[in-house]
């Protein structure tokens, strides 16, 4: 006598809608408990010049932006004119720094004067000024 082997009727079946919800919450979940990034930006419109060559040294370049309220940004950092003159005087160690300035077209030419007597008062001598070009 033959035993004859009987097929297994288990049959597993994947029901498309239960994964498209876990996919909703899992998406759900992510959007919730991630933080945004929220890049720094200086909304600044530099005036516009003729004759320009930007200099950059790469990791020796240092930008101080000034905008149009007269704020000041050392690196994309808001600064008052104390923390700057110790920033240009930490800066002076490195022999191959440069320092660039820009001042949004509208700015008070007094703040571009104080940043640069703080430059001048500590020693940075490679100034750059930052334009557009025409």
């Amino acid at each position: 006598m033959r035993r004859r082997r009987r097929k297994s009727s288990l049959h597993l079946d994947i029901a498309p809608i239960n994964l498209i919800d876990l996919l909703l919450v899992l998406l759900v979940f992510f959007v919730t408990t991630t933080s945004f990034l929220q890049l720094k930006v200086i909304n600044i419109s530099l005036p516009k010049a003729e004759n320009t060559k930007t200099a950059y040294k790469k990791n020796h370049t240092y930008i101080v932006n000034i905008n149009k309220e007269g704020k000041i940004f050392f690196n994309k950092e808001a600064v008052d004119l104390k923390e700057l003159k110790m920033r240009f005087e930490d800066l002076l160690e490195d022999k191959s720094y440069l320092v660039q300035i820009g001042a949004d077209r509208d700015s008070k030419h007094s703040s571009f004067v104080d940043v640069l007597d703080v430059a001048k008062s500590v020693g940075v001598t490679n100034l750059g000024i930052l334009t557009k070009t025409k």
